[in-house]
């Protein structure tokens, strides 16, 4: 790392959340339900593709839909006690270590701040974590605008409310697809935050930066003060 600005047009930096700025489980929600209903995670992912990730529905509901779509009616309870256990997670999200300095001085510098997640909408919390409201200028879930990263339409829902073009945006995560290839087709700036150090010579998109943490990002961004406020309302 050069330590050299870069992205000397963005305005506003966009943070995936899950392996990004929050700490994700050992087992994902999805593979949680998985493992409850005996069926293959790809197979999990799809059903929560459809639907669960782009409204909003309460762990139970969720967990009503589920076990019929599956045929495990039996397996309601257990699949309720996962979802809300998720739901109560997302209420008190656990921060990396690196992420509320890197959100101070990146806030400091004049930069618009927010993340974009593509959370079931049984973990959505009424009430944004007190956290989020101090560290963000706003977040956007799936499920309030109904489409899932790497979807256009969820960078798309950022470029609205931001009032800002793609080329003065930068999304920061961990996923190769949703988060990289997704935010990079939609034409904006992209870093792909790799955390385990992945070996071997993958690089998602070519014009990406790589990161093993959010302690750099500030460095390259340090030279961007925002010349004007940006004033927008989030509905998320």
């Amino acid at each position: 790392m050069s330590g050299r600005v870069m992205w000397a047009g963005v305005r506003a930096v966009c943070f995936d959340m899950g392996g990004t700025l929050v700490r994700p489980e050992a087992v994902a929600t999805t593979g949680q339900v998985a493992e409850v209903l005996g069926i293959s995670l790809e197979e999990a992912r799809a059903f929560m593709g459809r639907g669960a990730k782009r409204r909003l529905v309460t762990p139970l509901d969720l967990a009503h839909e589920l076990a019929a779509g599956f045929e495990r009616p039996a397996l309601t309870g257990l699949l309720t006690e996962v979802l809300e256990r998720a739901r109560s997670r997302a209420e008190d999200p656990q921060l990396y270590p690196d992420v509320p300095d890197t959100l101070a001085a990146l806030r400091a510098r004049g930069f618009t701040l927010y993340a974009m997640t593509n959370a079931l909408g049984s973990s959505v919390p009424e009430q944004e974590p007190a956290v989020f409201r101090e560290l963000l200028d706003g977040v956007f879930y799936s499920a309030h605008s109904g489409a899932i990263k790497p979807e256009p339409e969820a960078f798309a829902a950022v470029e609205q409310a931001s009032g800002l073009r793609p080329e003065m945006l930068l999304h920061v995560g961990d996923s190769v697809n949703a988060d990289v290839r997704g935010a990079a087709a939609a034409g904006w700036h992209t870093a792909w935050v790799d955390r385990h150090r992945t070996t071997g010579p993958l690089m998602p998109v070519a014009s990406t930066l790589r990161l093993h943490s959010l302690n750099t990002l500030p460095l390259l961004l340090s030279a961007r003060v925002a010349a004007e406020p940006i004033t927008s309302e989030v509905a998320g």
